[in-house]
């Protein structure tokens, strides 16, 4: 489900992460470790 949440703000924000971490509520660097975690292509 967290992943399915990161895919669609990405996809929302047009692949801009700082604003997608914002919108999570969570920051940046935290972002790009549950991307590469999740192995989502961004």
């Amino acid at each position: 489900m967290e992943r399915n949440t990161i895919i669609q703000l990405l996809k929302g924000t047009g692949g801009n992460k700082l604003e997608t971490a914002k919108r999570l509520g969570i920051g940046r660097q935290r972002l790009y470790n549950k991307i590469k975690a999740y192995g989502i292509e961004a």
